[in-house]
């Protein structure tokens, strides 16, 4: 058993020399109790040993590759482009542009297949199974392959067994407007119910033939009775020639005649009398009508 003796000592008989402060200017229990706390932390997360951790060499390894990279004015890395980075990125899609594709691409639907949904366009109007097949087609083609063309494109086509002579021996078109403009009636001179002078030209213009030789049908009717005479000029030469046997035609009564005439030849009429000519008309009509 140990006995503890209990003694005053007044602070003025005590002097140790490294005691040169005041103790109370010292650490706390309270300031190395949190000391000690933030040591522990420190040491339970020195949990590996140091040997494990980056030596010397491989730092000096790590610093002379880093000792090869370069920087611009404002200190930042210069990187060389990469072998597929082949154009400027300004080239390239920017984002908006990116965006706006992807706003209609969501608008895209799909089925169960992810088969892309399509609406039937507007000229798609009837089932695509209704139109011509791939045989149907080919038969088509089967047969237009048989065709053959010459050099300048034009479908070679054999004469057909009536084709028997060149067309070209056939009569043209000009040939045909001929004939056809000879078998038709023209109408040269026309009065109607006018007065007109004893042995004067009753035409204001001589009438000349379209076609030679041809006929002028002359039907004509006065209110008067008199001779009816034919003034044909040809070569400035002008002659007489007198219808009806140079007989007086009946007053009110129509008579016809036909007189033919050919290039080069002008017609104008007279009237042995003054009268009314009821109705005068000159026809040019073919020769074998």
């Amino acid at each position: 058993m140990h006995m503890y003796t209990r003694f005053a000592i007044d602070k003025k008989d005590i002097s140790i020399p490294n005691i040169d402060i005041p103790l109370s200017t010292r650490a706390s229990e309270n300031t190395l109790s949190a000391i000690k706390l933030q040591a522990d932390s420190i040491l339970n997360r020195l949990n590996v040993n140091l040997d494990t951790r980056a030596s010397e060499n491989t730092l000096l390894a790590i610093k002379s590759q880093t000792d090869k990279l370069s920087f611009d004015a404002n200190n930042r890395l210069a990187i060389q482009n990469p072998p597929n980075l082949d154009v400027a990125l300004s080239t390239i899609a920017r984002e908006n542009t990116l965006s706006a594709i992807k706003s209609q691409t969501d608008k895209l639907t799909f089925d169960t297949a992810n088969r892309l949904a399509v609406q039937n366009p507007p000229n798609l109007d009837v089932l695509l199974s209704s139109r011509a097949s791939e045989s149907t087609l080919s038969a088509i083609k089967s047969q237009t392959d048989k065709l053959t063309f010459d050099a300048n494109n034009r479908l070679a086509v054999q004469n057909p067994p009536n084709l028997d002579v060149a067309l070209s021996t056939r009569a043209t078109e000009s040939t045909l407007a001929t004939i056809k403009d000879r078998t038709v009636p023209v109408l040269k001179g026309s009065i109607f119910n006018t007065s007109i002078s004893a042995n004067t030209n009753i035409f204001s213009s001589d009438l000349t033939p379209s076609h030679s030789p041809t006929l002028f049908r002359i039907y004509v009717c006065f209110n008067a009775s008199g001779v009816l005479t034919v003034r044909r000029t040809r070569g400035g030469t002008t002659v007489s020639e007198i219808l009806n046997a140079g007989n007086n035609l009946n007053a009110n009564c129509a008579y016809m005649f036909d007189v033919i005439v050919e290039s080069g030849d002008s017609i104008n009429l007279q009237y042995s009398v003054a009268a009314t000519a009821i109705c005068i008309r000159v026809v040019e009509v073919p020769m074998c009508q």
